[in-house]
C-alpha cells in the first residue's frame, strides 16, 4: 500500500487484528471449505495420491472500488465475445499453440484432444452463454437456458 497522501486508502472489511483463537478457528474453517469446494491441488515436488495442498486463497476480503468494479462489469460482454471468437478460430489456435505443443506435454495433450474433436465434427449446433454473474442470476431465476452468441 502506498504511503502517498494522494493515494486513496480503502478501509478493510473486517477489524484486524483478530484474536489468536478466533484466527485459528476461522483459518481451520476456511481450509475445510477450500477442500470441500475444490480449492486444493497435489504437490508437484512431493507427489502423493493421498495428500493435497491448498490452492492459495485470501482469508480476509479486501475492499474494491465500485467504479473499478463497474468497469469490469462493462467489459465482461466484450471479453466474452473475444473468448468465444478465439475458441472457435481453428487457424488462430493452431498457429498460436504450434511452438508451445512442442515443449509442453500438457498443452500438447489438450491440443490432440482438440484435433480429434475437429476431425470427428461438432454435434453442438449453437453456443449458449451467460455473460456475467448478474445475468446468470437473472436467467437462473427465470429458468432460461441461455441465448445464441
Amino acid at each position: 500500500m502506498s504511503n502517498d497522501e494522494n493515494t486513496p486508502v480503502l478501509r478493510g472489511c473486517i477489524k484486524l487484528p483478530l484474536a489468536n483463537d478466533e484466527l485459528l478457528e476461522v483459518t481451520s474453517k476456511a481450509k475445510d471449505y477450500a477442500i470441500m469446494h475444490g480449492a486444493a491441488m497435489r504437490s508437484k515436488t512431493a507427489f502423493s495420491p493421498d495428500s493435497l495442498n491448498f490452492a492459495p486463497f485470501v482469508l480476509v476480503p479486501s475492499s474494491f472500488p465500485r467504479k473499478e468494479f463497474e468497469k469490469a462489469i462493462a467489459l465482461q460482454p466484450i471479453i466474452n465475445r473475444l473468448m468465444h471468437n478465439v475458441a472457435h478460430d481453428e487457424e488462430f489456435i493452431t498457429t498460436t499453440l504450434a511452438e508451445t505443443i512442442k515443449v509442453d506435454e500438457f498443452t500438447a495433450n489438450l491440443f490432440n484432444i482438440y484435433r480429434k474433436v475437429l476431425a470427428h465434427g461438432f454435434t453442438q449446433l449453437c453456443a449458449k452463454r451467460i455473460g456475467t454473474c448478474r445475468e446468470a442470476q437473472t436467467h437462473a431465476q427465470k429458468r432460461c437456458t441461455g441465448w445464441i452468441m
